[in-house]
This record gives C-alpha cells, sequence and structure tokens, in this order.
C-alpha cells in the first residue's frame, strides 16, 4: 500500500497548518503590547490666581489642555492615552471604583499659587497627585503609573528651568531655600486605590483561579456526558429525568469545585476579601460553565470539547491582560465574549473593589450564560425525540 494515497496523509500537512496558525493566534497579545486609548483621568482643581493687568490665570487649565494636546496622535492611529477631564477628585475615585480608568492625575487647588510662589523668596512646593487604580489590571496601572510619573518629571523639569531661566535673566540672586524648593519644585504624591494587597499574586489571583474552574468544568462536563450517553433512555420522560439529573449533579460538582478552589487558595496562601462570597461565586460560575459546555456537546456531540479546548488556549493567555494593550483580533474576536473573561472580572470585584456577592455586570453575563444554557439543554430532549420520530418513521416504510 501507498501511503500518500491515504485521506489521513493527504489532509495531515493542511490539518498541521491549521493547527499551527490556531496556536500562534494565541500569541497574539504578548508580541510588542503596546497601549491604545488606556483611559486616565485628568482632574484639575485650580483655582487660578490674580495677575496684574492679566486678570485671573489658571495654570493647571492650560497645563491640562497642553497634555492633552501634546498626547493626541498625528499619524491616524488611536492615542497610547485616552485623557478624560474629571471635574473633580471626590468624582474621579468613584469612578476609579467602577473601574473607568487605570489612574488619575490631579493638580491641586492652588497649582498656580503655589507655582508663582516659585519666584518669590518664599517658595512652596506643588504637590500632584496620582492615584493607580491597582485592582482593575496589575498591567494596565503600572504601565499608567509610570507613564504619569514620567509625564510628572517631565513637567518638574519644564517649571524648574522656565523660572531658573527667568531668574537668571533678571540677574536676581536666589536665596538658599528657594534654591532647594527649584532645585525639585513639584513633588509628587502617589497612592494606590483599590488596592491588590499582598499575596494576591499580584494581583492575578482571579485569573489563577478561574483557569482551574474553566478545565474542572469542562473535564466535568465530558465525565457526565459520557456517562449520558450510557443510560440509552426509551422515551421522552426518561431523557427529561435524565436531564434532570444532569443538572443536579453539575450543581453538587459545582459546590465541591467551588468551595474546593476556596480552601485550596487559602491552603497556598492566597488572602481573600471573603471566603464565603468567593466558594460561592466560583461555585455559580462553575455551574454556568458546566452547562454551557453539557448543552453544547448535548447539540453537537462530543466535538464540542474541541470548541471550548480552543476557547482555552485563545483566552488563557489574554484574560489576565488589559484590552488596551490587546491586538485589535484578539480584542474584538476573543477578549470581547470569553466566558472566562466574565468569571475573572466578577472574581476582581470581590478581591479589590468591595462588591462582595453581588449582581455586577459580570455575574450578569455568567448568570445568563447558565440561564440560556440550561434552556438549551432542556430542549436538546425535544431535539432527541424528534431524531427518534423519524427513525421510527422511516423504519416502518
Amino acid at each position: 500500500m501507498n501511503l500518500f494515497k491515504q485521506k489521513q496523509a493527504i489532509l495531515a500537512p493542511l490539518l498541521v497548518i491549521v493547527v499551527a496558525i490556531i496556536f500562534c493566534l494565541t500569541l497574539a497579545s504578548s508580541v510588542n503590547p503596546t497601549p491604545k486609548n488606556l483611559p486616565i483621568a485628568i482632574v484639575n482643581e485650580d483655582q487660578g490666581i490674580m495677575i496684574p493687568n492679566k486678570g485671573t490665570v489658571n495654570l493647571g487649565k492650560m497645563m491640562v489642555s497642553k497634555i492633552t494636546e501634546l498626547s493626541k496622535s498625528n499619524n491616524g492611529e488611536k492615542p497610547a492615552i485616552n485623557w478624560v477631564h474629571v471635574p473633580n477628585e471626590k468624582t474621579v475615585r468613584k469612578e476609579l471604583k467602577d473601574q473607568k480608568y487605570y489612574a488619575a492625575l490631579i493638580f491641586p487647588k492652588d497649582f498656580s499659587q503655589k507655582q508663582a510662589s516659585l519666584k518669590t523668596a518664599n517658595p512652596s512646593p506643588i504637590t500632584i497627585k496620582i492615584l493607580v487604580n491597582q485592582g482593575k489590571n496589575t498591567n494596565g496601572s503600572t504601565m499608567a503609573s509610570q507613564i504619569l510619573s514620567h509625564l510628572v518629571e517631565n513637567i518638574n523639569m519644564t517649571i524648574h528651568t522656565e523660572i531658573f531661566n527667568e531668574l537668571k535673566k533678571n540677574g536676581n540672586s536666589i536665596p538658599i531655600n528657594q534654591a532647594e524648593v527649584l532645585a525639585n519644585p513639584i513633588l509628587t504624591k502617589v497612592e494606590n486605590v483599590n488596592a491588590i494587597g499582598t499575596h494576591t499574586a499580584g494581583g492575578n489571583a482571579p485569573v489563577i483561579l478561574i483557569t482551574p474552574l474553566w478545565m474542572s468544568s469542562l473535564i466535568g462536563a465530558v465525565i457526565v456526558f459520557l456517562a449520558k450517553r450510557k443510560t440509552k433512555p426509551s422515551n421522552s420522560i426518561n431523557k427529561f429525568k435524565i436531564v434532570l439529573e444532569q443538572l443536579i449533579l453539575a450543581v453538587i460538582l459545582s459546590l465541591l469545585v467551588g468551595f474546593g478552589i476556596t480552601l485550596m487558595a487559602t491552603w497556598i496562601g492566597f488572602t481573600l476579601p471573603n471566603f464565603l462570597d468567593v466558594a460561592i461565586y466560583l461555585a455559580i460560575t462553575y455551574f454556568c460553565f458546566h452547562i454551557l459546555i453539557s448543552a453544547v456537546m448535548s447539540w453537537i456531540g462530543f466535538g464540542g470539547v474541541a470548541i471550548f479546548a480552543l476557547i482555552f488556549f485563545f483566552s488563557g493567555s489574554i484574560i489576565g491582560m488589559p484590552k488596551e494593550l490587546l491586538p485589535t483580533f484578539s480584542k474584538d474576536w476573543i477578549y470581547s465574549w470569553v466566558p472566562m473573561r466574565f468569571g475573572a472580572d466578577g472574581l476582581r470585584e470581590i478581591f479589590y473593589f468591595d462588591k462582595g456577592l453581588s449582581l455586577s455586570h459580570p455575574m450578569n453575563v455568567i448568570i445568563s450564560i447558565g440561564a440560556i444554557s440550561t434552556i438549551l439543554l432542556l430542549s436538546s430532549v425535544l431535539k432527541g425525540s424528534k431524531n427518534s420520530k423519524e427513525q421510527s418513521t422511516n423504519l416502518a416504510n
């Protein structure tokens, strides 16, 4: 026999290429991740200062305008930073809690006044606040923090140079205390809000815990599906009964996995905000994932396993990254819909945003997945009955 005449041998090159392409696409998110429209809030609380013959001058407003203008892209591409103007610190703290921004830059009320004092014998250094939203995403908040710190350093150097040049031009001598302040006219106060705390794998605990849960739901659903195939029910009532038993078994497995993973997390050394909230959330998430996989397999058969295995390979490397760092393909075609991402987001809100076990957006999405999957799983009984009737009719003819 000739090996090259076998169908499998002919298809081998195509299948190998397809597999290679699929796995290469999973690496797309790790190639030169650059931010696009990274949302950072900018707050100007500066009340300005009255200058003779000029009226009220608001240097903070001028600085904000200059920063946002310089950040605009000139080549048609999306800018690295999406500056969002927020009126005051109280509002921005609330919106950081709502995960709208990775960080915030705040110009104080006395920005103009203190900048003017730098030219006097009694200068006062300017304090600019940087609020880093650690809980939103460690990678994104770290990048935002670095960008803002570098920006404040540039502002510091600009003010330092401008005032020294002006004083030098006027030939004024500088007192020691003024020189000390002018050496570093801007002080940066960095505050981590919604902090990740300690023993949370650097803020990656939600992703780390949701990964084994997804794999457990996949394996659990496959085992139950194989057991279900061996039952061979004789009529629709028995089929419906088996599906109900399948749902009950899913509930039992969800409690075992949810509380089991949470217990293991405490043994490993993770710091949990609330053991019961995390355990119940993981149990609910497991149930919804398990039923989703079971429903798909009930309609298309064992081949459905490949779909969820691919979802794991594609999403495993991106659900822990900020979407603004992902390439367009990963962000629009994978990140936007994969169930694992919603599972990790919901857990993130429990860990870092004090949401507890609430009907947050990720939780609503997960529950919706579970509800729709349950309906599909129950309706698969009718599908089976229809096929049986068709087979009986064919045999009769």
